[in-house]
This record gives C-alpha cells, sequence and structure tokens, in this order.
C-alpha cells in the first residue's frame, strides 16, 4: 500500500515533469535543451542527459547524436569545474554503503583463510618426525704425487697433451717443397735457353726475362692451390695454363740438350714439378672434399669388380670359407668332367680335400647343390612356368580401373 510520503510524491513528480516538457518546448536550439537538462540533473552525464532528452521526445536517435550530447556536457561541466566521469554512473550513498560492506566481508573471510593456513602450517611442523642425521662421508683418499709412487714402485702415468688439428693435412708439405726445388732444372734451362738459343746476352735483360716460364709456373700453382681450398674444390682453368707452361719448357730443354738430355732436363724438371703439385694439391682435395665425383665412383666400382672377378669380394667371408667354396665349385664341374680331362681323379681328391666336404656338412651339401645344378642344366628350358606379363597385364588393368 502506497503511503501519505508517496501519494504526495506523485503529484509532485507529475508536475515537474510537464514543466521541464514545457520548458524544453520553449528552447529553440538543441544546445540550450541540453545544457537545460545538465542544469535539471545533478551531477549530470552523457548517459543520463541523453535519457533525460530521450524520455521528453528531444532525442530520437541516442546512438547517433551521443557523440554532440558529449561534447556538450562536457563543456557544461568544464565551465562548472565539475570533473569528467564519462558513461560512469554516480555513486549515491546507497551505493557507497554497500561497496564498503563487500569490502569488509572480503577482508573478514581473507583473514580467516589465512588464520586456517597458519594453523595447518603449524600442527604439520608439531607433528613432523625428526629426520636421522645422514652418515659424514667418508675422506677420499688423496692422489700420492709422483715421489710417492715412484717410493710405492708403481710407474707415475703423464698423460701427454693432444695434439691440435692442422689446418693444412700431413703430407702436402713434401710434395709442396719438391715441386719448388724442381724450378731449379727449369731456370736452369731457361737461363742457358735464352742465352744460347734466343741470342740475349746482356746479363740484367736475360735475368729479366728468362723466368718467366717458372713465374708463370708458381702463379699457377697458388691459383690451383686457391681453387681447391675454395667451396668449388676444383683447381680451375689454371691447370691448363699450367701444362701448357710445361709443354713450352719441355720444348726448351729438346732443343737446347737434344732428345736425350733433354728428356733428363724435362722429366727433372716442369714435369716433375707439375705431377708434385698435383700430388699435393690432390691430398688437399680428399682433405677438404665432402662429396663423391664421378670418377670416384668409377675406380671404386673397377676395383670392386676386379677383387669380385678373383673372389675376393666384401661378403663377409673370411679367406678360409672362400677357399672352400671355390673348391667345392671345382669339385662339382671335375666330377661331371669327361675321361679325357687330364688328372682328373687326382684334382678332384684335392678338391675334396680343399672343399673338406667329408667332414663338414655345409660344404658337403654346398658340392651336392652345385653337382644337381649342374647335372639337370639342361631341364631349365623344359620347365613349364607362368608368364611373368599376365601379373603385369592385370596389376596394370587393376590401376586403370582405379
Amino acid at each position: 500500500m502506497e503511503t501519505e510520503s508517496d501519494q504526495q510524491a506523485a503529484p509532485a513528480d507529475v508536475l515537474s515533469s510537464a514543466a521541464h516538457a514545457a520548458r524544453l518546448v520553449m528552447l529553440d536550439t538543441m544546445d540550450e535543451r541540453i545544457r537545460y537538462a545538465c542544469e535539471a540533473l545533478e551531477q549530470p552525464s552523457t548517459s543520463d542527459v541523453l535519457a533525460f532528452l530521450l524520455t521528453y521526445g528531444v532525442v530520437t536517435n541516442p546512438k547517433r547524436e551521443r557523440s554532440y550530447v558529449a561534447a556538450q556536457v562536457k563543456k557544461w561541466r568544464e565551465e562548472r569545474g565539475m570533473a569528467d566521469t564519462g558513461d560512469l554512473p554516480r555513486l549515491s550513498v546507497e551505493m557507497l554503503t554497500e561497496l564498503d560492506a563487500q569490502r569488509a566481508e572480503e577482508k573478514a573471510k581473507t583473514a580467516a583463510e589465512e588464520t586456517t593456513e597458519i594453523a595447518a602450517v603449524e600442527q604439520a611442523t608439531v607433528t613432523e618426525v625428526k629426520p636421522e642425521p645422514e652418515p659424514e662421508p667418508e675422506p677420499q683418499p688423496e692422489p700420492q704425487p709422483a715421489e710417492d709412487a715412484a717410493q710405492s714402485g708403481r710407474p707415475h702415468i703423464i698423460e701427454a697433451p693432444s695434439k691440435s688439428r692442422r689446418s693444412r693435412p700431413e703430407g702436402s708439405g713434401g710434395f709442396y717443397l719438391v715441386a719448388f726445388m724442381s724450378l731449379l732444372v727449369s731456370v736452369d734451362t731457361s737461363w742457358r735457353f735464352f742465352g744460347e738459343k734466343l741470342g740475349i746476352t746482356n746479363i740484367y735483360e736475360r735475368a729479366a726475362m728468362f723466368a718467366v716460364v717458372e713465374v708463370a709456373l708458381i702463379a699457377c700453382g697458388f691459383a690451383m692451390r686457391a681453387g681447391i681450398r675454395s667451396h668449388d674444390n676444383k683447381p680451375g682453368p689454371a691447370r691448363l695454363i699450367l701444362w701448357a707452361l710445361c709443354a713450352a719448357s719441355g720444348y726448351m730443354a729438346f732443343d737446347l740438350a737434344g732428345p736425350v738430355s733433354g728428356l733428363a732436363r724435362v722429366m727433372l724438371g716442369p714435369v716433375l714439378g707439375v705431377v708434385m703439385l698435383h700430388l699435393a694439391l690432390g691430398i688437399e682435395l680428399r682433405h677438404a672434399r665432402t662429396r663423391v665425383t664421378t670418377w670416384a665412383r668409377i675406380s671404386r666400382e673397377l676395383k670392386e669388380r676386379f677383387l669380385s672377378r678373383l673372389g675376393l669380394g666384401d661378403d663377409e667371408r673370411d679367406a678360409l670359407a672362400r677357399t672352400r667354396d671355390r673348391a667345392a665349385r671345382r669339385a662339382a664341374h671335375l666330377a661331371r668332367a669327361s675321361w679325357a680331362t687330364p688328372f682328373r681323379k687326382v684334382r678332384l681328391a684335392r678338391a675334396l680335400r680343399s672343399a673338406n666336404a667329408a667332414h663338414d656338412d655345409r660344404m658337403r651339401a654346398r658340392l651336392m647343390a652345385e653337382l644337381a645344378a649342374a647335372q639337370h642344366a639342361d631341364e631349365l628350358r623344359r620347365l613349364d612356368l607362368a608368364s611373368p606379363w599376365s601379373d603385369s597385364l592385370t596389376s596394370t588393368l587393376k590401376y586403370r580401373r582405379r
């Protein structure tokens, strides 16, 4: 039931609403109406002003006119020195009281939880069994020095420092040295050729010109070495130039000393130097190479085929097993040989002893298998076998049906 005060407040609200509506109708501009709404409300915010204007039909689209109303409300509050709360609601006395009550309740709850945790920790500490003291570790004996080791008769071992890895592979230095020494023979050949054959008698002129081939050889050697140590691991075009210079030096040697002495000058001079240089660079190439070239594959394949031809292929058999296998195969062929075969019985007996077929079950089975295969070799062409093409045709048809 409504009280007397409520009944008196209702006509007052109606009169106030009618006064606000009449006042808003009398105002001409939107700015004046917004300012009137701000004056009619206590601590007006943008949301309150929009709700007030929407109630009296001044605002029809709050979303579209919100920015304009917010600017006018902010301006009105700044004129009166009031802080802008934006869209936040005003804190009334009832709201402040409710917030204080919630905060006090949360503090009391937190304090109760902390008290419970402290009591549980104290109880666990009291009931905890005191652990037994750990036994002290026995002191380890210190290592005896060299003098004690000598007195006790035991040898004192001194570890040698590990060798650091060399950047240059071992063995190439000697080849480089021999290649440089062979240039001395080539230098002598060039000196004599420039003087006797080319007629350059001036010492200074000959000294400036005679070593052109040797200097070019050294330059090509450095270029090949740099190419080997690069990412390509190839000597490059310097190799072709090196052999061309070697041929030029050979021509000078043959023209100067004839075929016999010239051959010695060529072999001990530029040819030896080029070969030594190739050997040195080959060592460095193998040292730095990470991939297998075509020539390496060909050489490995030829080596494996040669060893397989000799019966020395790497098939995880030792020498005794290979010897007995060959003897069993030889005995099988001698057993089927004709009577005209020379020393057939002696050779057959020797092969059987070498194969140890009388005592080794595996070798005896191998001998019988070899002999059976050789005896019935003629029956291979009369065997009725299924055609391998029929299975292939069936598989092809199934694949096409998919």
